[in-house]
């Protein structure tokens, strides 16, 4: 086929596949993208929906906030050894240095106002050590700090989604909670990675009440 008659969105997922994204696996479970998304509209079902547009059916989307960091360098083999061991989930989340629900806290959130990345690298490699490929099945909305999510998942949620984004005018701010929700409407388990933990910022600083960013 001659490479002008590629498709142009064909061409720019093969080279993100090519660039960002060694974890491959050569059966049922596809390839793994990072992304963060963002949209200058404070849209971000549609900008999470124009990255998923790139992948196929069998591939996984790491959705993550712009304020959040992995603090393991082998972090896209742990994901995948989620990915692999559990093919039947809708969506994955994890532990997060700071967040509003005790659930994905470590510790009951002793150390959510800790401003110590070294103290959260400790406290990454504990769970790693001891949680490594457990699971938390979660039948509630999550904070989306991060989002493991598979493309044809996505397909069969997506329109559940953006209804329910265009009723409630929904920016930023609570389109976590439409995800999460809409993959319990469908059927689709959520699982919390008990071994994966990451550092998020959640303005720490601002206070964690401040969101006039968001709306």
């Amino acid at each position: 086929m001659p490479y002008a008659t590629i498709p142009p969105g064909a061409i720019l997922r093969d080279f993100l596949r090519v660039l960002f994204c060694p974890f491959d696996c050569l059966y049922h479970c596809g390839m793994i993208y990072f992304f963060t998304p963002y949209s200058f509209e404070k849209k971000l079902f549609e900008a999470i929906d124009t990255y998923m547009n790139l992948l196929q059916d069998e591939d996984w989307a790491c959705i993550m906030d712009g304020d959040t960091a992995f603090l393991r360098s082998d972090f896209g083999f742990r994901i995948k050894e989620y990915t692999d061991e559990y093919p039947d989930a809708g969506l994955f989340t994890c532990y997060a240095s700071r967040c509003h629900y005790q659930f994905q806290q470590v510790h009951g959130g002793a150390d959510i106002a800790d401003p110590s990345i070294l103290r959260h690298k400790d406290i990454c490699d504990e769970i790693d050590a001891a949680n490594r490929l457990q699971v938390e099945v979660v039948e509630r909305r999550i904070a989306g700090h991060l989002m493991v999510i598979r493309k044809g998942v996505w397909k069969i949620v997506r329109r559940t989604v953006m209804l329910q984004v265009v009723a409630y005018n929904t920016k930023i701010l609570g389109v976590d909670t439409k995800i999460s929700y809409s993959m319990l409407q469908h059927g689709f388990k959520i699982y919390l990675m008990k071994g994966i933990y990451i550092l998020h910022y959640l303005r720490m600083k601002e206070g964690i009440n401040y969101k006039n960013h968001l709306l």
